[in-house]
């Protein structure tokens, strides 16, 4: 049996597709965190991570329009990955 061979723009969609699903998931933990620091009272803390929240969504934007661009699966189509 031969193993599909990708090539390096294919490879590219799948490792796009992967940065867009792993920064979902740590975001959804940031802001969890960013929480727990305002109601702790660390107020500065919290904007800290909230102001990194904001910038992971930027940096999403650019991920999302470079899978466009190489022809990539939408939102829809990524596959999931969890890091324990």
């Amino acid at each position: 049996m031969t193993e599909k061979q990708y090539t390096d723009i294919e490879k590219l969609q799948l490792l796009i597709s992967h940065w867009l699903q792993h920064n979902e998931d740590h975001g959804k933990e940031y802001a969890k965190w960013a929480a727990l620091a305002r109601e702790a009272g660390q107020s500065t803390a919290a904007e800290c991570i909230e102001q990194a929240v904001d910038l992971l969504a930027k940096t999403d934007r650019a991920f999302e329009k470079a899978l466009a661009s190489v022809g990539g699966p939408g939102k829809g189509h990524r596959h999931h990955h969890h890091h324990d």
